[in-house]
């Protein structure tokens, strides 16, 4: 096993770092790019697990996809799947099976999708109600509203979709980018949408790909109007908020001051409220041109809802066990499906860092 030797700063630092493209703008360009006739570079795209997932999985398709230095080629599209038996495995990644359950169900053919255990424990039946309100043909292979499932049918119609926002944003972004393809299109939300910013992400991301999505409410009515093509040559990938995320809070309890470049400051990734939370703590935020500067001053217990950011209430609860006082976090019931339960492993860190403190 690796071991990595971590010594503690002497002094606060100042320093300037830059981080990959994001994660989650990856895979939601590699899904718009396969739907795109013309093929599509995508530059700085984050190569992690789950990117490599989809992009595995669409070549599976018969998408012909290539990389070169730091960008990914997708030369291929739908148009060229064939009517076979396709067998996908998304690894342990969330936005790769829902993306591609949502694509399965407009290209020709039949696929079985899934993961591993820990994925394939994650809900997903709320998706498969929303697209089968489309005509949709999916079946549960194991267990009710879990993958694996079986895709058998190549096309949809168009309509209304009444979906469940209370589970995952993933279920509308998938939706909210297939819907071109599939002609006039309604969704509407059911309850409170999770994770609401990853649906900005996703319409932002359309938007760059040339196809407009009409909003009549904030995150409760969603308008496709038919004949839209999704067009693109080049396709830049801003860098990654999330793993911005631990280095401004490496500065926040270090009373560092650190620089993280290759951030776009009026990004829609939902980590960015995350600096939000650091403001609140008593920390100072500087955005620059192509870059976010943290000056820490420390950590102050606050109550704080994390809805629109769930997945750093754990980079938060590391800041909180160094606190003077007690930090609730609320809105982050969503971590309980993630390919682990994000919420016990808090636990079981709180209670390690109780006892070295």
């Amino acid at each position: 096993m690796k071991r990595v030797k971590v010594m503690p700063l002497k002094r606060p630092v100042k320093a300037v770092v830059e981080v990959p493209g994001s994660k989650s703008y990856t895979n939601r360009a590699l899904l718009l790019a396969a739907m795109t006739p013309q093929p599509v570079r995508i530059i700085n795209p984050l190569l992690s697990d789950d990117t490599k997932a989809m992009i595995a999985c669409l070549k599976k398709l018969g998408i012909k996809i290539t990389s070169q230095d730091r960008d990914i080629d997708v030369i291929g599209s739908v148009s060229d799947v064939k009517d076979s038996d396709f067998d996908l495995d998304a690894d342990l990644s969330g936005t790769t099976i829902r993306f591609l359950l949502a694509l399965c169900t407009i290209i020709p053919g039949r696929q079985t999708l899934h993961g591993r255990a820990g994925l394939n424990a994650r809900p997903i039946g709320g998706l498969v109600d929303g697209l089968r309100q489309l005509g949709a043909k999916i079946d549960y292979l194991d267990k009710e509203g879990h993958p694996p499932l079986m895709v058998s049918s190549s096309s949809l119609k168009s309509g209304k979709v009444k979906l469940d926002g209370s589970e995952s944003s993933q279920y509308l972004s998938a939706l909210l980018m297939i819907a071109p393809l599939v002609g006039n299109v309604d969704i509407q939300i059911a309850g409170e949408l999770v994770s609401a910013p990853f649906a900005d992400m996703t319409i932002d991301t359309m938007k760059q790909f040339n196809v407009g999505v009409n909003p009549e409410q904030s995150y409760k009515k969603y308008h496709f109007a038919a004949k839209q093509t999704y067009s693109c040559s080049k396709y830049v990938v801003e860098g990654d908020v999330s793993s911005a995320s631990y280095f401004f809070a490496i500065a926040a309890l270090t009373g560092s001051t650190l620089t993280v470049n290759n951030l776009n400051p009026k990004s829609k990734q939902a980590d960015m409220n995350f600096l939000n939370v650091l403001k609140t703590m008593g920390n100072k935020v500087e955005l620059g041109n192509s870059g976010i500067t943290v000056i820490g001053k420390g950590v102050k217990p606050i109550n704080v809802n994390m809805q629109d950011c769930p997945d750093q209430a754990q980079t938060l609860a590391v800041l909180a066990a160094f606190s003077d006082g007690t930090t609730n976090i609320s809105g982050i019931q969503s971590l309980r499906v993630k390919e682990t339960e994000r919420l016990a492993a808090l636990g079981q860190l709180s209670a390690g860092l109780a006892h070295e403190l």
